[in-house]
């Protein structure tokens, strides 16, 4: 064989061997190819990524508190205020983390920390009302300022509700008079005042009754109100007659505790609605009233308070004692008609639709001049020429027989803010004329206005 074929025999023999897996020649007699790799492909870039553990449940797994208190809570023994007070200097409560120091403190020691903090007193938070009649009124308290220390009012009412929560009913005795204090504090405050009640046991009747007739006196009524249920009868007595609380009166009935309603009648440092209504309750007992009764009904009818006298006089009235129904005096000064006035409006407001009014009998025979002053704050013509584009004045005069007293329900109210012959509602202005003819006063004019929005509620659109 020549060389030529025996090369091409040894070039095929490779190919067969080994050709396929080292790729395949181009030619026998040339340099052969590198072997040809297999590369893996790429994931795609959308492929999900690998599972990787779960957070952990932050419920579950929570970081250990932070310590805002560096004390050796068992090196402490607090056997007086003084030394609660310090223990208190060194806790250093302020408004932005009082809640969270507190919650350091160990219950042993919470109870004479919270004693020496009531005992302390100085919980007056609440700002009162700024003077006048468009003053806002208040109904929150306060939070206190972030850098409020201990000594900060706001912040020690918050840690004195801390403190009446920390109490057992062994604790009570030792701060009575700090809670008494705590009740004498007036509205807008009253989550305080609830809970120094509260913090009375209930089955302490004499405590529970000392500490609502303190509230009641500051103007707690409703916080009161609401307590009274823990009393018992006989202390719901006490609390009406004695502490002149009109809702004592309401939880006791008429039937079962007459003597306390009829001393109600001339009880005048009882509210109004209580007396009013203890007297619908006693003539509604029997059809004809009864010596007692009208004995007091009679001393009732010359009552300060124009509304008890005219419910009085209009019960007496109905039982055919007509001697205490309204009329004009003849012989009196402008106070006294004005103090006629007033019991004239709250019986006309007691009267049915079709009885008459007794205004005629202040009427002059030529009628009663009626001016009225309307406001619209939108208006910006001066129809009437007074100057002020808002109000429109009008004039009419009324024949005697036909006069009746204008806003009768808003005139009520208003009666009880009266300076001489003017009285104010929050909604209008009454002001009475009265003039000397044949001797006699006789009212000759009535002016009733619109009073105009305080500036904050003209304001709202």
């Amino acid at each position: 064989m020549d060389v030529v074929t025996r090369s091409t025999f040894n070039c095929f023999t490779t190919i067969w061997l080994s050709g396929w897996l080292a790729g395949s020649l181009t030619g026998c007699g040339t340099a052969p190819h590198p072997p040809v790799s297999t590369v893996a492909a790429a994931p795609p870039a959308h492929s999900a990524p690998a599972h990787s553990a779960p957070a952990p449940d932050p419920d579950l797994h929570r970081p250990p508190l932070r310590r805002l208190l560096d004390i050796d809570w068992a090196q402490i023994s607090l056997t007086d205020d003084a030394a609660a007070l310090e223990l208190w200097r060194r806790i250093a409560p302020t408004g932005a983390d009082w809640d969270d120091k507190l919650e350091e403190i160990p219950a042993a020691l919470a109870r004479p920390l919270a004693i020496a903090v009531l005992r302390g007193g100085n919980f007056t938070c609440a700002i009162p009302p700024a003077a006048g009649e468009c003053a806002r009124p208040s109904y929150d308290v306060e939070p206190p300022a972030d850098t409020a220390g201990f000594g900060a009012p706001c912040l020690r009412r918050l840690l004195a509700l801390w403190a009446i929560a920390q109490l057992e009913d062994e604790d009570v005795p030792a701060v009575k008079d700090a809670l008494l204090a705590v009740a004498l504090l007036a509205p807008p405050e009253s989550q305080l005042v609830a809970a120094a009640i509260h913090a009375i046991p209930e089955a302490d009747h004499d405590a529970r009754l000392a500490i609502l007739a303190t509230a009641w006196r500051a103007g707690q009524n409703d916080v009161v109100e609401s307590a009274l249920g823990s009393l018992d009868e006989a202390h719901l007595v006490e609390a009406a007659r004695r502490h002149h609380i009109a809702g004592a009166l309401e939880v006791l009935s008429a039937a079962d505790h007459r003597a306390v309603y009829l001393a109600a009648l001339t009880d005048e440092a009882l509210a109004t609605p209580a007396r009013t209504q203890a007297i619908g309750e006693l003539v509604g007992l029997d059809a004809k009233l009864p010596a007692d009764l009208q004995a007091q009904l009679v001393a009732a009818a010359r009552s300060k308070d124009c509304q008890v006298a005219a419910a009085a006089a209009r019960a007496l009235d109905q039982h055919g004692d007509h001697r205490f129904v309204p009329r004009r005096p003849r012989t009196a000064s402008t106070a006294q008609m004005m103090r006629a006035m007033c019991v004239l409006a709250s019986y006309e407001a007691l009267q049915q639709a079709a009885e008459t009014s007794l205004l005629a009998t202040y009427v002059p025979a030529r009628g009663l001049e009626r001016i009225t002053i309307t406001y619209d704050p939108l208006s910006d013509t001066d129809s009437d020429g007074d100057g002020d584009p808002h109000t429109t004045r009008t004039a009419d005069l009324v024949a005697r027989d036909d006069a009746v007293l204008p806003e009768l329900e808003d005139l009520v109210r208003a009666m009880q803010h009266c300076t001489g012959a003017y009285c104010v509602s929050d909604d209008h202005e009454f002001r009475f004329v009265w003039k000397p003819i044949g001797g006699e006063l006789v009212l000759t004019r009535i002016e009733l206005a619109d009073r105009p929005p305080c500036p904050q509620q003209a304001a709202k659109p």
